[in-house]
Order: C-alpha cells, then sequence, then structure tokens
C-alpha cells in the first residue's frame, strides 16, 4: 500500500510541474517515460509560437508534508540518476512539491555554469515568477553558451 501511496504522490507531483509550466505560452512541454532515472520533463522554450532550440529538462520529486525550513532541507538522488543527469548538454531542474499544501520549489540541478557566474543552488518559489527565471536562466545560458562557441 505504501508504494501505492509513493507512485500517487509522485505523479501527482508531475501534474502540478505540468500545471505550473503550462501557464507560460512560450513553452511546450513533454513528459517522459521512462524507468526511475533520468529526469522527467522536457521543456522546448518557444519565441513567436515557433520552437527556438532551447531545451531544459525537469526532474519532479514530492514530499507528503510541508517544508518548514528550505535551508535546512536535503533531497538525496540515486548515483545512478546523477551518473545520467552528468551527461545531459542542457540545463536541468529540480522542481520540488510539497503535498501538504501543493508549494513548490525549484533549484538548477546540474550546477551549469552561465554567463560565468554558477547560477544559484539554493531553493527557490515556484510560481509564475520563477517560471520566467527560469525561462530567463535557460535563455542566458544559452546566450552564453554561443558567445563562447563564437
Amino acid at each position: 500500500m505504501k508504494q501505492n501511496l509513493q507512485n500517487f504522490i509522485a505523479e501527482r507531483a508531475e501534474y502540478l510541474a505540468v500545471m505550473y509550466l503550462t501557464r507560460s505560452n512560450d513553452l511546450v512541454i513533454e513528459r517522459m517515460k521512462s524507468a526511475d532515472y533520468g529526469f522527467d520533463i522536457l521543456v522546448t522554450i518557444l519565441r513567436d509560437n515557433l520552437p527556438t532550440g532551447r531545451v531544459f529538462g525537469v526532474e519532479v520529486k514530492a514530499q507528503d508534508t510541508a517544508i518548514r525550513n528550505l535551508k535546512d532541507f536535503s533531497l538525496s538522488i540515486t548515483q545512478k540518476t546523477t551518473e545520467y543527469l552528468h551527461n545531459v548538454p542542457f540545463p536541468l531542474f529540480l522542481f520540488l512539491f510539497t503535498m501538504e499544501d501543493d508549494k513548490g520549489y525549484y533549484k538548477w540541478l546540474n550546477h551549469v555554469i552561465a554567463d560565468s557566474n554558477q547560477v544559484s543552488l539554493q531553493w527557490h518559489s515556484l510560481d509564475e515568477n520563477g517560471i520566467r527565471q527560469i525561462v530567463d536562466d535557460v535563455n542566458a545560458w544559452y546566450d552564453a553558451k554561443s558567445h563562447f562557441a563564437a
């Protein structure tokens, strides 16, 4: 029974992630069908309703209780997942949802450096401003990547 509850919580968190992401008209969301490793959602950024080629991944995690202090909160990711994510060539974010209050939080997962500054590894609130910030950070990462390639 506990496994069924964990599966329900994980699936509900993915639906919450999709709900947050689909509030933005410039994102296309694709849920990934995979085993319990890798990332859960692939997001494509649009410009003028056309794909830009800029993508980012989202790993979704859930907790059944509210988080009282994000600074003290830690989340473990399996070694298999860590090895897989290390080889992904685009930005990855971790979305964390608490089922008690449906609050969402995010952080840059693969420690990518954008514009010569490490992106903050702190948790941030996942809301409409947070989604805009993620898109801005991803665009800045791609802009920096293009700058270094030129």
